[in-house]
């Protein structure tokens, strides 16, 4: 009973004070499990600034010889637990994007553009209090220049080990990251016409040659 007793007054103590350092550990695992997963260690992170209560920051990973493309990741849309739902890979989502190789983003001018989408997708879920899962879609245009119209969100396959999808930062919290990835107005049409699991095939298909699994925001031959 006395044990008991001290464990839960360390749980109060840390849930009292220690909410800063718990969050701290929590970045720090979940930057660990993505240079394992990625084999290369992080040193870009970007810091948005946020205008609701959601503070999300970006990870960029330049292309390396295992994944020969830029991978940015969200830390700390996963601050937001999703509502229940019955069918899900968890309730604390970060979400990763892909870019080809021949995008300069060390260029502040181009980078800006994939940092300002990915922390919008990280905020959605947040923005509008629902729960976003492999398989959902949802409106991401901002102007109506732009040509990419909509999020598809996507398990990410182009990671050969399937133990990235899951990083554990605490007793209570498993983080899922998920690939965003972004459509065009005839990609979205081919997503509502064959629906969200024939649309990851033809995302993945089964020849390798022919994944489809880049973001852009023009769509060119190399998606």
């Amino acid at each position: 009973i006395i044990i008991i007793k001290r464990i839960i007054f360390k749980i109060i103590l840390i849930l009292k004070n220690g909410e800063k350092f718990m969050k701290l550990r929590q970045m720090d695992k979940f930057i660990a499990h993505c240079d394992h997963y990625f084999g290369q260690k992080n040193t870009n992170i970007f810091h948005m600034v946020n205008e609701n209560a959601l503070h999300i920051d970006v990870l960029l990973y330049e292309p390396n010889e295992n994944y020969p493309f830029w991978k940015l990741v969200t830390m700390g849309a996963s601050d937001y637990t999703m509502p229940k739902k019955q069918t899900t890979f968890g309730f604390n989502n970060e979400y990763v994007m892909f870019v080809h190789k021949s995008v300069d983003l060390k260029d502040e001018n181009v980078v800006d553009w994939y940092l300002d989408k990915l922390s919008s997708i990280g905020s959605f879920a947040y923005d509008n209090q629902v729960h976003i899962t492999y398989g959902n879609s949802f409106d991401v245009k901002i102007r109506d220049e732009e040509e990419m119209v909509c999020c598809f969100i996507e398990l990410p396959q182009i990671i050969r080990n399937s133990g990235f999808l899951r990083c554990k930062v605490g007793f209570f919290k498993t983080i899922i990251c998920l690939q965003a990835v972004l459509l065009n107005k005839d990609e979205f049409e081919k997503l509502t016409e064959i629906g969200a699991e024939n649309f990851s095939y033809w995302l993945y298909p089964e020849n390798k040659e022919n994944e489809h699994f880049i973001v852009e925001r023009v769509r060119s031959e190399k998606f």
